[in-house]
């Protein structure tokens, strides 16, 4: 066999070369970050619209579990549970924003962010929770007989950097990227955390109340287009 010419090896390669190259990071911008044109405004600032409540024991939800104020969400922490949305999603960029309503004493401020979230309703459901609570924000916890791969005993992926996460009281984010069945998450623009394999690509999307009340505002996600298959 001719051996094939250099420039011909070059350009037969490229394609594969150009394959392999690494996804440029996202370009997060600063806070606040309202919902840009084009994208799905998870909450209407107003009332809870397309959203639904569960608590622990299936009990009802109480009167003050929420309010809203000047487009903010404030979740009381209290009874134990979470509001999802009705509908489920896959392929997005999801946006949120929070912080603690005051300084509260420390292991009570915890809540987190349920993705790929699937029936039933139960504390705590089918999903990863993407924590927030404070000094383990970026960790992924997976919940409700979700395993982040086949036979994984440990539940908890640990955040992969130092902690990013600023004090109580001042504003945070969430950018959260399901492509397919990886997540990769980053908290105040810091690379947190990745996970691929995962046994879901869509779900719903919750907020957990657990024992503290939590702001959140700028609640939205853009879709990221599929890829083609190779």
């Amino acid at each position: 066999m001719k051996p094939i010419p250099r420039l011909v090896a070059i350009l037969l390669a490229a394609p594969l070369l150009c394959a392999a190259a690494p996804a440029p990071p996202p370009v997060i911008q600063p806070l606040p970050w309202p919902a840009p044109a084009g994208s799905t405004q998870l909450w209407n600032a107003t009332d809870l619209t397309g959203w639904v409540p569960f608590f622990k024991g299936g009990i009802q939800p109480p009167a003050a579990f929420w309010s809203a104020v000047g487009g903010v969400l404030r979740l009381a922490g209290k009874p134990t549970g979470y509001i999802r949305t009705i509908q489920s999603y896959g392929n997005y960029h999801l946006h949120a924003e929070w912080r603690w309503a005051s300084t509260p004493a420390k292991g009570v401020n915890n809540s987190g962010i349920f993705v790929l979230q699937r029936a039933p309703d139960v504390v705590w459901p089918f999903s990863v929770q993407v924590q927030v609570k404070a000094g383990s924000c970026g960790d992924l916890i997976a919940q409700g007989g979700l395993l982040f791969t086949p036979g994984q005993t440990n539940m908890t992926a640990k955040k992969l950097v130092a902690d990013s996460e600023k004090p109580a009281g001042e504003w945070n984010a969430y950018d959260i990227y399901l492509r397919g069945n990886s997540l990769e998450i980053y908290v105040n623009s810091i690379r947190q955390n990745y996970v691929d394999q995962l046994p879901a690509t869509d779900g719903q999307i919750a907020l957990q109340m657990e024992g503290y009340p939590i702001d959140f505002r700028n609640l939205w996600l853009q879709p990221i287009p599929t890829l083609p298959t190779p």
